[in-house]
C-alpha cells in the first residue's frame, strides 16, 4: 500500500477559505436529523484514506500514524498523511483540498479545532461521498460533552478516552488525595483543543470548595520546554504550590524538571512508557493512560465496518478498554499492571 505523509505545501493548490472563526462553523441543530454518508465502495480495500493528524511533532502522534499505517496495510487500503502542525487553519485547508481532489472516500479526523472543521466534516465531505471517522477530540462544539453525546450525526464514530467524564474523575481523584484543600496549577495544550476545554471545564469544580485554589492555568505546544517553561514561571509566582495538573506526558517531563526538588505533586494525563516508569518511581503521584494506537486503530476500522456493512459503535469509549485493568488511572500501587502505547 502508498503512503505518504503531507503538510499544505504537498496538497493540492490552496483555495480561498473561510476565516479561522470557530463559532460560526458548529453544526446547528438540524445536525441531530443527519444520516450517515452512504459508502460508494463496499469492500475495505476500496478505501482511499486521508488520515489528518493534529501534527506529528511528538511521539504520541507518531504512534499514531505508524498505526494508521499498519491499520490500512492489513486492511489493504490506501492512506495518506496530512500534518496538521498543530495548526487549525492549516488543517482546514488540507481537508478542504482534500475534498475538491476527488481522491478520497475516506476520512479519518485526529480535529486541531472541531469547531472549525465541523461543517466541512458533516456536510461538504459527505456531499462528495467521504465517509469521515473522529478520534482524540470532538467536533462541532461537543468537546465537553460525554458519552455519546461526544459523537456528531453524519460521522461513522467518535473514538476517545479524553471525555468530560474522564476530567472531572481527574480532578476528583485530586481532591481526594488532597482532602485538606491545596494550591493547583493547570498546565494543558493549544487554547482550543477539545482536551483543553474538557480540563479547564472539569477543574472548575475546584471553585466550589475554599479549600481549593487554582492558581494558574497555562496553555502550551505540549512539548516539554513549554512544559518546564510554565511550571518554572507558576512556582516563581507560587513558590508554596501543592499541585501541578499536567494534561501531556510530553509537558510532564518539563514539569518535573521544574519541581525538582520541591514538596509538589505531579499528575499526568497521558501515560506515556516514561511517565508510567515515573510513576513507578515516585516522581509522578499518577498518569491518566492515553491510548494513541487503539484510538487510531479503531478509527480506520470504524470506516472499514461502515464500507462493510458491519454495526459501528457511535461511541467508543477507551477509558473503558479492556487493554486497561479496570481504570485508566495508574498509580503506585497498580502501575505494573499497564502497558504504555508510545
Amino acid at each position: 500500500m502508498r503512503f505518504r505523509t503531507m503538510s499544505i505545501a504537498a496538497a493540492a493548490a490552496v483555495l480561498t477559505v473561510l476565516p479561522a472563526c470557530s463559532v460560526d462553523a458548529v453544526a446547528d441543530s438540524s445536525s441531530e436529523g443527519r444520516e450517515q454518508t452512504v459508502p460508494t465502495v463496499d469492500s475495505a480495500s476500496d478505501l482511499k484514506i486521508a488520515y489528518f493528524s493534529a501534527g506529528a511533532s511528538n511521539a504520541y502522534l507518531q504512534a499514531s500514524i505508524d498505526e494508521a499505517k499498519k491499520t490500512a496495510d492489513e486492511l489493504g487500503a490506501e492512506l495518506d498523511v496530512f500534518d496538521g502542525q498543530f495548526n487549525a487553519q492549516t488543517q482546514f485547508d488540507q481537508m478542504q483540498n482534500a475534498i475538491t481532489s476527488g481522491k478520497y472516500n475516506a476520512f479519518a479526523v485526529e480535529p486541531n479545532d472541531g469547531n472549525l472543521v465541523c461543517n466541512m466534516l458533516t456536510q461538504q465531505a459527505p456531499e462528495k461521498n467521504i465517509i469521515v471517522s473522529v478520534f482524540n477530540l470532538p467536533i462541532c462544539g461537543r468537546a465537553t460533552n460525554s458519552g455519546e453525546e461526544t459523537w456528531e450525526p453524519g460521522t461513522v464514530n467518535y473514538v476517545g478516552g479524553q471525555t468530560l467524564d474522564v476530567y472531572e474523575a481527574w480532578v476528583e481523584k485530586v481532591k481526594a488525595d488532597h482532602p485538606d484543600g491545596a494550591k493547583i496549577a493547570l498546565i494543558s495544550g493549544p487554547d482550543l483543543n477539545a482536551n483543553t476545554l474538557c480540563f479547564f471545564d472539569a477543574a472548575k469544580a475546584f471553585e466550589d470548595d475554599a479549600k481549593y485554589e487554582v492558581v494558574s492555568k497555562q496553555t502550551t505546544d505540549y512539548t516539554t520546554p513549554k512544559g518546564f517553561q510554565a511550571a518554572q514561571t507558576i512556582l516563581q509566582a507560587n513558590p508554596d504550590l501543592d499541585v501541578v495538573m499536567s494534561n501531556f506526558s510530553g509537558m510532564t517531563r518539563g514539569v518535573v524538571q521544574a519541581t525538582a526538588g520541591r514538596d509538589v505533586s505531579v499528575y499526568d494525563f497521558g501515560g506515556d512508557q516514561w511517565a508510567l516508569d515515573n510513576v513507578a518511581s515516585g516522581a509522578i503521584t499518577s498518569s491518566v493512560m492515553m491510548l494513541p494506537r487503539l484510538e487510531t486503530r479503531l478509527a480506520i476500522e470504524g470506516l472499514a465496518d461502515t464500507v462493510e456493512k458491519r454495526d459501528t459503535a457511535r461511541f467508543v469509549d477507551l477509558s473503558t478498554s479492556d487493554s486497561l485493568p479496570g481504570t485508566p488511572f495508574a498509580e503506585r500501587s497498580n502501575v505494573a499492571d499497564f502497558t504504555a502505547e508510545y
